[in-house]
C-alpha cells in the first residue's frame, strides 16, 4: 500500500475512534458491524462472524466510509487494516498488553514464497500459526491450500474438509479469534457456496506458551508474528518452567514464541517468523541463540529495509526467518542465505553469512559488500578490552534521577563536588566534543553532583563519549568523540546522561588515544561492521564489546607511519588502503 493510501486508512481509523468514543459501542463492535456488512456486499452467503453487530452503526456516515474503503482494497489488504483498525479501538494500554501489531499481506506473501523455496507445499502437510490474530497468514495460507488443491482437481468440499483438517490457529483475544475465523471463511467463499455448507476450523482462544505442550513436535509448517513486548515479573514466573533454557534476566515475549515455534515442529519441520531484529545480537537474547543453533537449522533470513513501513502506526526493524527443526545437532557451520527485503516484500540476495554456535551476536550482512568484509573480522580475536578500554553506560537517568543539577558553571558555586554532566548531544559534527560551561538552548544541565567526585558513577580517566541511541538511517550508527582533556584537569571527571556510551581508558598507558579510539569507532569500516551485528536502535554496550578489530599495536604501527586511523584499518582488515563500503 502506498503512502497516500496509508494516510487515508489512518484518517478512516481516528473517524472510528472518536465515533466509538462519543457513544457506547464497543471494539468488538464496532469491528463485528463492519465485517457483517462487508461481508454482505462482498461475501454473499456466508453466516455472520461470531461477533456483536448494530444495525444503527451501518448507517453512520464514517463507518460507513471505512467499509466502502475496505470493499475497494483486496481481500487480504482490506482484512489486514480492519485488524489494525480493532487494534487500534481496543486502546493503547490492552493493544500493548497484547502487542497487537499485524503483518502486511506484502510482507505476509513474501514469506510464503520463500517457504515455497524451502519445499513446502500448501497441498499436503499440517500449517499452524501460535499468534494468528487477524490471520495474517491463515487466510493467505488458506488462498494458497485452496489453488494447490484446485491444479489437482479437488471438490471444493474436498478442498473444505484438507483446510479444516490442516490449518490451525491459536489467539489470546477472543475477538481477533472470530476475526481469523471469518476471514477464512471469505477466503473459501467459492468452495462454500458451491459445497453448501461451511467449515469449521480450529481457531482457539489460548495462551500458546502455556497450552501448546500436546501439539510438540507435531506441526508440519509454522508461520508467526508473535508479540513483542517485555514479559512481566509475574509472567517470567509462570513461564519459567517451561523456557528456562531460553530466559535471561527480563526476556522478550517474542523469544518465548521462537522457542515455542521450533518445539512444535515435527522433526524437520519447516518454521517461518516476523520478528525484531534484537534476538541477532541483544546480550539477553544469548541463550536462545544457543538454543536454535542446537535445535534448528537456520536457512534464511530476510532484513526489513524500511523500518517505517512494516508495521501500522510503529517504527520497529524487521527481520523474517526461515529456519527448519534439525534432525540432529549441525555438525557443520551454519551458512543462511541473506537477503534484504524492501516493505512492498520485493528483495535482493546479499549472500551468506556464518553464524557461531556460541551465544555471541550473529553478523548479518546488509549489503553484498559486507559478505567479505565479515569474512575478513571473523579471524579478528581482538575487541575494544584488548585497546585498554571498558565499555560503560551513562549513570545519569535524566527523568528520574533526584540528585542535584545546574544549568551551568556559574550556578555551581557553593558545590565542591559537581562535575560536568554530559550528553549525546554535546557530540558535534566533525567528531568533537563541545563542552563550556554555560547554559544550553536546549535545557539540558551542564553540571550534576553525585556528592563526590570519587563516586562509582564519576569517571575520572581518559575516555570516549558515543551517542547511545542511532538510527541506520543516519551516515554513521557510532557517533562519538573524546572526552576534552580540560574536563579532567579542571574538574576531576565527569558523569555520562543515560543515553551515552563512554569507553573509559582503563590501561596506564593504552595502545590508541581516546581521539584515536574515536577515530576508530567512527571509521567506515568498523561503521559497516557495527550495522552487521546491532539489531536495535541502542548501541548496547554487549555489541560495541563484540566488534571485531584488528591487532592494536599494529593498527598503532601504520599510524607512526603516516596512515590516518581509516586507512590502517583498510590495510589490517582488507589487506589494501581503499574506501569502505557505504549503506
Amino acid at each position: 500500500m502506498d503512502k497516500a493510501s496509508k494516510t487515508a486508512f489512518a484518517r478512516h481509523i481516528r473517524n472510528l475512534v472518536s465515533l466509538m468514543e462519543g457513544n457506547t459501542y464497543s471494539p468488538a463492535e464496532m469491528v463485528g458491524t463492519v465485517l457483517d456488512t462487508w461481508c454482505s456486499q462482498k461475501f454473499p452467503g456466508l453466516t455472520p462472524a461470531n461477533l456483536p453487530s448494530k444495525a444503527a452503526l451501518q448507517k453512520v456516515p464514517c463507518l460507513a466510509s471505512f467499509i466502502t474503503a475496505l470493499t475497494e482494497q483486496s481481500f487480504l489488504e482490506a482484512a489486514y487494516w480492519l485488524s489494525s483498525a480493532y487494534a487500534i479501538l481496543v486502546g493503547k494500554k490492552y493493544r500493548k498488553s497484547l502487542a497487537m501489531f499485524f503483518t502486511p499481506p506484502s510482507i505476509t506473501e513474501r514469506i510464503l514464497s520463500d517457504l515455497e523455496l524451502e519445499g513446502v507445499q500448501f497441498s499436503t502437510g499440517n500449517f499452524f500459526d501460535p499468534a494468528c490474530g487477524g490471520a495474517a497468514f491463515l487466510a493467505p495460507i488458506a488462498l494458497r491450500m485452496k489453488a494447490a488443491l484446485k491444479a489437482e482437481k479437488h471438490t471444493p468440499d474436498r478442498i473444505l474438509q484438507h483446510v479444516e483438517s490442516n490449518l490451525f490457529g491459536a489467539d489470546l483475544d477472543v475477538t481477533l479469534c472470530a476475526m481469523s475465523h471469518q476471514f477464512l471463511k471469505m477466503a473459501l467463499h467459492e468452495e462454500i457456496i458451491k459445497a453448501q455448507r461451511e467449515p469449521t476450523f480450529k481457531i482457539t482462544t489460548c495462551d500458546s506458551l502455556r497450552d501448546m505442550e500436546h501439539l510438540h513436535g507435531a506441526i508440519d509448517v509454522l508461520v508467526c508474528n508473535p508479540p513483542y513486548r517485555k514479559v512481566t515479573p509475574n509472567e517470567s514466573i509462570t513461564y519459567r518452567s517451561h523456557f528456562e533454557e531460553v530466559m535471561q534476566s527480563q526476556p522478550n515475549m517474542y523469544g518465548l514464541f521462537i522457542a515455542l515455534s521450533v518445539r512444535l515442529l515435527k522433526p524437520n519441520g519447516v518454521c517461518a517468523l516476523v520478528t525484531p531484529t534484537s534476538f541477532l545480537s541483544g546480550q539477553y537474547f544469548s541463550k536462545l541463540r544457543v538454543f536454535l543453533v542446537k535445535e534448528a537449522r537456520i536457512l534464511r533470513i530476510g532484513m526489513v529495509s524500511d523500518r517505517s513501513g512494516v508495521f501500522f502506526d510503529v517504527e520497529q526493524e524487521t527481520a523474517l526467518t526461515i529456519l527448519r527443526r534439525a534432525l540432529a545437532p549441525f555438525a557443520t557451520e551454519l551458512k543462511p542465505s541473506v537477503s534484504v527485503v524492501s516493505r512492498d516484500g520485493k528483495y535482493v540476495d546479499v549472500g551468506q553469512c556464518i553464524l557461531p554456535k556460541s551465544g555471541a551476536v550473529w553478523p548479518i550482512p546488509r549489503v553484498v559488500d559486507d559478505v567479505s568484509l565479515l569474512e575478513n573480522a571473523a579471524v579478528l580475536p581482538f575487541r575494544i578490552k584488548d585497546y585498554g578500554y571498558r565499555v560503560r553506560i551513562g549513570s545519569f537517568v535524566w527523568n528520574r534521577d533526584t540528585r542535584p543539577v545546574f544549568m551551568s558553571a556559574a550556578d555551581t558555586h557553593g558545590s565542591s563536588t559537581a562535575v560536568p554532566l554530559l550528553w549525546s548531544s554535546d557530540i558535534k559534527k566533525g567528531g568533537n566534543l563541545i563542552f563550556d560551561g554555560h547554559e544550553k538552548n536546549n535545557e539540558e544541565p551542564c553540571f550534576v553532583d553525585f556528592g563526590a567526585r570519587t563516586h562509582a558513577s564519576v569517571i575520572r580517566r581518559p575516555s570516549v563519549l558515543i551517542q547511545r541511541v542511532t538510527s541506520n538511517d543516519q551516515p554513521h550508527r557510532l557517533v562519538a568523540a573524546a572526552v576534552p582533556h580540560f574536563i579532567f584537569e579542571k574538574y576531576g571527571g565527569f558523569v555520562g546522561e543515560n543515553h551515552t556510551v563512554i569507553l573509559e581508558q582503563v590501561a596506564e598507558e593504552p595502545v590508541l588515544s581516546p581521539k584515536e579510539m574515536a577515530d576508530l569507532l567512527t571509521a567506515d569500516i568498523v561503521d559497516r561492521f557495527f550495522r552487521c551485528i546491532s539489531g536495535a536502535t541502542n548501541v548496547s554496550a554487549f555489541e560495541l564489546s563484540q566488534l571485531s578489530l584488528p591487532n592494536p599495536t599494529l593498527l598503532k604501527k601504520m599510524i607512526s607511519k603516516g596512515h590516518d586511523v581509516q586507512e590502517a584499518l583498510h590495510i589490517a582488515v582488507i589487506g589494501k588502503t581503499q574506501v569502505a563500503p557505504k549503506s
